[in-house]
């Protein structure tokens, strides 16, 4: 931060390796868990598995990239990111 007011804040949390290791394997088993994704506001009625997983995304640009995530069943999820900011 530019010129914070307070010198003396900690703006970073320090975390063990090992504890942010545990937090990264049950925030990704918590997204293979459809109930769970679902809870959080996503929708994801014609998506063929969670966690949804794509190998190759390089297309030359983002209406290309909208039609792929659209073809894989993400619409819904998509519109719901373009209405919120």
């Amino acid at each position: 931060m530019f010129a914070p007011l307070k010198i003396w804040r900690k703006w970073h949390a320090k975390a063990n390796v090992t504890q942010r290791r545990h937090a990264i394997a049950s925030a990704l088993a918590a997204s293979a868990c459809a109930p769970l994704v679902m809870a959080r506001g996503h929708r994801v009625d014609g998506v063929p598995e969670l966690p949804l997983v794509l190998d190759s995304l390089n297309g030359e640009n983002t209406k290309g990239l909208l039609a792929t995530l659209n073809r894989f069943g993400c619409a819904d999820d998509l519109a719901k990111v373009r209405r919120s900011k």
